[in-house]
């Protein structure tokens, strides 16, 4: 590992090297931030393509200390439009702003582009947005519930013992998109299996979706697209109290409770904020056989996020997070798993932390952001079936991930502008498994990636940027004889036809090593019997070829804001990784062997569009329309061949609209429609193994709040509302233990009733 060290230690000392001093005479600039004439608080206000900004305090007020000379100055508060004015620093000035709030969050600041962050306008990859308040209008208990509301993603629900989820980008599974949590990719592989519905929502400040490879900063395999969860910072004093109690089909309870808190001091230079939820859930049986389709569940989650500011230039942040979670499914779930027919039974540990110390040159050229993260989880478990005795066995994943980046910025480049963002990230997983069967062999894997990027943000003209980069990846594993290194370029055209139409497109390469992924190290019991997955000899690495472009239209006026956005994406695989039934092994486990399938192809289109009137209305819609096929067929499953790339629709969307007709009411509506897809079904309950047609199925939710100020900073908040209106959810589940558990598709609940209240600071 000490050429990778010797790597980053090399890399920090030529960025150091670009740091410059300034130390011009500075003056005082001040003034009010205000919305409809009244105060607001922890607005930021900075100078644009710096590092120097304050937070306005309860008041409404700033004062900066600037130095002289021509400058933007900014004022951005979450929920509202940005706003800028062009100054001349001279001496003493006041500069007040009245900001407009941001319906549709057109004016919405990203990091996923770049790794800084900029104005989603501006950034040449284009990223979607699900917000803090989105999460809150479809009342959101998980990241998984509020990763629907967006173009080309969709969630699904795997297995009925466990209950194992994923999300799909432009219909690839979710091996082909990196999970990132504030921009790194510490979610682990074992974590790939339960994490969408471990992450609370009460700890996301906003999710962004980069569909395609997009940037070259982000690892080789988001084939797919990347979903960045942006945690909350701590900015203002506060705390909420939430709690809310679900009725599954009016039957199957579930209680939630969870908690923010946060803590500022006020010179602002250091903050920290607690984040925890509490969740208990019965098991649900759909069909009344004594199986459960959804499983029991109890998790707490506890974490905190952290900072100090040295100065206005040196920064530190601290992160830790802890889950531990209970999960069983199958049958008779008061007995021990051992004792019973079918039973999946999983008690998981998380633990996890990073550090990040970021610092800017007092030239403000220069950047230098170093970093480092972990996480642990332990998997206690038992997969088993017919009273089996040795399903019994011990999960772990260590994850560990270090890197630096340095950007530099060039003002005046070939008649433009430029950012250069170059780094080094090592990370190094480890997944062992031991189970108490016999049969099944210790497992161990252990896989080094070495990274290293370069990017160049272009600003070639006002309304044309490029960004365009390379990113080589060392790939190590002690299941391969040999190592990777494969270069993996990428590029992406901003051009801003007109103030209000911007036209995207990129190329992106990307691949996937030849190892265990979560998927793979899941035990599966298929129809009573255990199942294992065995990776072919001559497996060879997958690569892929992204293509997208997209045409986006936003425009404001007054109170008006409209979005549409038109997105077109053709990805081809070659050498792409699909799993064939084997029979029985040598120890007389079922078997499915990974191996390198003929080149697979997913092209389609994705559309948005919102709307808001003014702040009391607004209307989001979105849809995909795809195609997704295998060159040649395969067989999945013995007695399928096909070539189409199953459980994955055709057609597929979203809508969401929102009514606040005053301060103390809030209406919404939501729906999810999944169109018809191909899923395997296999014998056991029914007679023969065969692919299913499902039918289109149509998820409408319905909520409302209302807002009591209990006196000028705390109110209580009253919620009630329907999930899945109509009841659209599968009806055809097999029964008893013979069942196919993974033949299961649609809405993840049925008919859901809820209530819930919420107290705090300023709701």
């Amino acid at each position: 590992m000490s050429k990778y060290f010797l790597c980053i230690l090399f890399a920090l000392i030529f960025s150091i090297s670009f740091a410059q001093h300034d130390s011009s005479k500075k003056h005082q600039i001040k003034g009010t931030i205000t919305s409809l004439n009244k105060p607001l608080a922890y607005v930021n206000v900075y100078l644009q393509g710096t590092s120097i900004g304050v937070i306005t305090d309860e008041n409404g007020n700033y004062s900066l200390s600037v130095n002289h000379g021509d400058y933007i100055l900014v004022a951005q508060a979450i929920g509202y439009s940005i706003e800028k004015k062009s100054i001349h620093i001279d001496g003493p000035s006041t500069y007040n702003f009245d900001l407009k709030e941001d319906v549709l969050g057109l004016d919405q600041v990203v990091i996923s582009a770049t790794k800084t962050s900029l104005n989603r306008k501006e950034a040449p990859v284009l990223v979607t947005v699900t917000s803090a308040k989105d999460l809150e209008q479809i009342n959101a208990t998980s990241l998984i519930d509020g990763l629907t509301f967006q173009p080309g993603l969709r969630t699904e629900t795997n297995c009925q013992n466990c209950g194992f989820s994923q999300i799909r980008i432009n219909g690839l599974d979710g091996a082909y998109s990196q999970i990132l949590v504030n921009s790194r990719p510490i979610f682990s592989s074992l974590n790939g299996i339960y994490g969408l519905e471990q992450i609370p929502s009460n700890m996301i400040e906003q999710i962004e979706v980069t569909r395609g490879g997009g940037s070259a900063i982000f690892g080789a395999n988001a084939i797919a697209g990347t979903i960045n969860i942006i945690t909350k910072d701590p900015e203002q004093n506060g705390y909420q109290v939430n709690s809310k109690l679900n009725w599954i089909d009016g039957k199957a309870p579930e209680s939630v409770l969870s908690f923010n808190s946060t803590n500022v001091s006020k010179d602002l230079n250091k903050g920290i904020t607690f984040y925890g939820m509490y969740r208990h859930r019965k098991n649900y049986d759909a069909n009344n056989d004594g199986f459960s389709e959804l499983p029991k569940l109890n998790n707490i989650n506890f974490g905190l996020k952290s900072f100090y500011n040295f100065n206005d230039r040196k920064k530190l942040t601290a992160e830790f997070t802890t889950l531990q979670e209970f999960r069983r499914g199958g049958d008779q779930l008061d007995l021990p798993a051992h004792e019973v027919l079918t039973a999946e039974e999983i008690k998981n540990r998380i633990v996890g932390g990073g550090l990040t110390y970021e610092y800017y040159s007092p030239s403000e050229k220069n950047k230098i952001s170093l970093y480092s993260n972990t996480q642990s989880t332990l998997s206690n478990n038992y997969y088993g079936a017919n009273q089996d005795p040795d399903g019994y066995g011990i999960t772990e994943d260590i994850t560990f991930l270090s890197g630096f980046q340095h950007s530099y910025k060039v003002n005046e480049f070939i008649g433009g502008s430029m950012k250069l963002t170059s780094g080094v990230e090592y990370n190094f997983n480890k997944i062992t498994e031991d189970r108490r069967n016999a049969l099944v062999d210790f497992f161990k894997q252990e896989t080094n990636t070495l990274g290293i990027f370069t990017q160049a943000d272009w600003k070639i003209r006002k309304n044309l940027k490029v960004l365009t980069g390379v990113r080589g990846e060392y790939f190590e594993s002690n299941f391969r004889n040999k190592s990777l290194f494969i270069l993996n370029p990428r590029v992406s055209v901003l051009y801003n036809i007109t103030k209000d139409l911007s036209f995207r497109s990129g190329y992106s390469q990307g691949f996937r090593a030849p190892q265990f992924f979560s998927e793979d190290v899941h035990s599966e019991i298929i129809t009573g019997e255990i199942r294992n997955v065995a990776l072919a000899d001559n497996l060879k690495e997958e690569k892929s070829h992204s293509f997208i472009g997209s045409l986006e239209y936003s425009h404001k006026h007054d109170d008006h804001q409209f979005l549409a956005t038109l997105e077109g994406f053709f990805t081809r695989i070659n050498n792409p990784f699909v799993y064939e039934d084997r029979g029985v092994d040598g120890n007389g486990l079922l078997l499915k062997e990974k191996i390198n399938g003929d080149r697979a192809t997913v092209n389609g289109i994705n559309i948005e569009v919102k709307y808001s009137p003014n702040p009391k209305y607004s209307i989001q819609l979105g849809g995909t329309a795809q195609n997704s096929y295998y060159e040649n067929y395969f067989e999945p499953e013995d007695g399928i061949s096909t070539n189409k790339i199953l459980r994955t629709p055709q057609l597929y969307g979203n809508a969401l609209i929102n009514y606040t007709p005053n301060k103390k009411w809030d209406f919404n509506l939501s729906s999810v429609l999944t169109g018809k897809m191909y899923v395997p079904h296999v014998e056991g309950y029914i007679t023969e193994t065969r692919l299913e047609e499902t039918p289109t199925m149509v998820d409408v939710g319905f909520n409302t709040g209302y807002t009591i100020r209990l006196d000028h900073k705390n109110d209580i908040k009253l919620t009630s509302g329907i999930k899945n209106i109509f009841n659209s959810y599968q009806d055809d589940f097999d029964k008893g233990v013979d069942r196919d558990p993974n033949y299961v598709y649609g809405p993840s609940q049925p008919r859901t009733f809820y209530i819930g209240v919420k107290f705090g600071t300023n709701l």
